[in-house]
């Protein structure tokens, strides 16, 4: 593959996860992906909750190493 052809297949998978919607896997309503390390703390856990739509707003996911 080219250079070319790797910069042009990379801007497409940029455009895809720009416009990709998540669903809630309980409800189907809207999501963020969060990562593939993210581990949802318990309903009743306010304060997790919080600290991830913090996390959420700073457009940082749950990843190794970041």
């Amino acid at each position: 593959m080219t250079r070319a052809q790797q910069s042009a297949q990379s801007n497409e998978v940029a455009a895809f996860n720009r416009t990709r919607e998540y669903k809630c896997p309980d409800c189907g309503s809207l999501a963020h992906f969060m990562g593939v390390d993210f581990k949802a703390p318990k309903k009743t856990d306010i304060k997790s909750w919080r600290e991830v739509q913090q996390r959420i707003e700073s457009g940082k996911t749950f990843t190794r190493g970041t």
